[in-house]
């Protein structure tokens, strides 16, 4: 199982070296995304990812930063990369509605017997031949619905946290403390260091990814994480856009 790191940046919009939040998961033949901020296609096309295993798509909540790389995607997989085919879950039927439309407005079709739009519902949402996805409710944006994803598949358990709720986190997925992982890729922006590094401690994982790194100056928080990780009693990283790491 790989894990590529498109889009690391904290909510709102991208800075110079980060854009908006969008992770790559490779398994068995199958490419997964989790997010697809933007500018999703455009990186991709450069590491030259073959379309045509695209299996599935994980929206964790409406939010632009999570979502705006999505239209172009969409439009693209339905008329130029013909061989796409899978699942697009997203967690309003309203968003549904308006991606719907903002890709017929720009192409005028929409091969939706191929490039499917579903609604997220928590429990196993998702499974093939190469992993099982579990769908986790969040607090993130209350009353409207976002997930924390889990995924499992070559003897590998990956946790996302997805965005959770300010300030202090909790929502924080239980998986990711009572159950052990290969890998919990935590998100860095609606909380202070001092408040969720005590809870990470805690997690039974392999290593965290601190991704979607916020806070006031950028720079001090990844200074945080990296004296964190000198104690912490796991692996801990906080990748740059264009990491991949095999778990």
């Amino acid at each position: 199982m790989k894990i590529t790191f498109l889009g690391t940046g904290k909510g709102g919009y991208p800075t110079l070296t980060r854009n908006c939040s969008a992770i790559m998961l490779e398994c068995g033949d199958g490419i997964y995304l989790l997010d697809a901020g933007a500018p999703v296609l455009d990186l991709m096309t450069r590491l030259e990812v073959p379309f045509e295993k695209v299996k599935g798509v994980f929206i964790t909540h409406m939010h632009g930063d999570h979502t705006a790389g999505l239209p172009a995607f969409l439009t693209a997989c339905s008329w130029h990369y013909t061989d796409c085919s899978f699942d697009v879950f997203l967690t309003e039927e309203r968003g549904i509605a308006a991606f719907r439309e903002v890709v017929l407005a720009m192409d005028k079709v929409f091969h939706e017997d191929r490039i499917r739009l579903k609604k997220a519902e928590p429990g196993v949402l998702y499974r093939d031949e190469n992993v099982t996805v579990t769908a986790i409710p969040t607090a993130h944006c209350q009353p409207y619905p976002s997930y924390a994803y889990v995924f499992e598949g070559e003897g590998k358990r990956v946790i996302f946290s997805g965005d959770l709720r300010r300030p202090d986190a909790p929502d924080f997925p239980v998986i990711a403390l009572e159950e052990p992982s290969d890998a919990f890729i935590c998100e860095l922006c609606h909380f202070t260091t001092d408040h969720i590094f005590p809870i990470i401690e805690k997690c039974p994982a392999k290593q965290v990814f601190f991704n979607h790194v916020g806070g006031r100056v950028v720079e001090e928080t990844l200074a945080a994480v990296e004296e964190f990780a000198k104690t912490a009693p796991m692996k801990v990283i906080a990748p740059d856009d264009g990491d991949s790491y095999t778990i």
